[in-house]
């Protein structure tokens, strides 16, 4: 199935303009028809699914783009990019613990306060 830039805007929820910039990037390579207009498909909806994921987990633009080259030059790159995903989580991880301890901050205040404020009404 084939889809024009507006169609495939609204299915993977990015602008259009995000669409275009990501091709501009080389992050996702679209095929174009007779008249040179984008044509995107369903493979091309994978690709930008995991750029979406790779983008909200903080992967840098640099990482993201050695990726997703890695992607498409085949099954011979595997090696390097399940390196590179290792190296990520490892940084995703370390971020999460960070925003783990400061939720639990967070708890612990609010806590407080309501503690507080529950015995200034006693």
């Amino acid at each position: 199935m084939t889809y024009s830039i507006g169609e495939f805007s609204k299915i993977v929820g990015v602008s259009e303009h995000t669409l275009r910039y990501y091709e501009k990037e080389g992050l996702i390579k679209v095929n174009r028809d007779e008249n040179n207009v984008r044509v995107y498909s369903d493979k091309d909806k994978l690709w930008v699914d995991t750029l979406l994921h790779l983008k909200k987990s903080g992967m840098s633009l640099k990482d993201m783009k050695q990726f997703i080259m890695w992607g498409y030059m085949g099954d011979e790159t595997m090696e390097e990019r399940l390196a590179l995903l290792k190296n990520h989580r490892k940084k995703v991880v370390e971020e999460f613990e960070k925003i783990r301890q400061s939720l639990e901050f967070l708890d612990t205040k609010i806590n407080f306060y309501e503690n507080e404020l529950g015995n200034c009404f006693s």
